[in-house]
């Protein structure tokens, strides 16, 4: 499994997500200007080293990683409407969810509110990982 498999696999996930919620998403890399008013998403992508679970060369490789998917909106509205939505990522994102081979392995958990002057963020971690091999 390549790392742009597992990404794009995953970032297909966060679409469809988005597309539910009728947000738009942020993904990393592709330009994206938030909307004036309502809340959106921000995906952020992290792959973490490889393991070695084999002593020949070709023995399987536990590769891993994290995403983090933050629910933005602009400041003034209180918090209530991002842990409202980051409920609903941790729910389609909980332990079990399967893309290209990875899977979910823990309950995602949010993090601190970040408020800046621009917007109020709630990001949601999402740990994977998967054997390769």
């Amino acid at each position: 499994m390549t790392d742009t498999a597992i990404y794009t696999a995953f970032a297909a996930l966060v679409t469809q997500f988005a597309a539910a919620q009728a947000l738009p998403c942020s993904y990393p890399g592709v330009g994206f200007a938030p909307p004036a008013s309502g809340a959106w998403l921000e995906l952020q992508w992290f792959p973490n080293k490889t393991q070695n679970y084999g002593m020949a060369d070709e023995g399987p490789s536990l590769l891993q990683g994290f995403a983090q998917l933050a629910v933005c909106y602009p400041p003034g509205q209180g918090i209530v409407i991002g842990t409202q939505l980051t409920d609903q990522v941790i729910a389609f994102f909980g332990k079990g969810t399967t893309f290209a081979g990875m899977r979910v392995y823990q309950r995602p958990w949010t993090s601190a509110v970040i408020p800046d002057p621009e917007r109020i963020m709630h990001p949601v971690t999402i740990p994977w990982r998967g054997f390769d091999g």
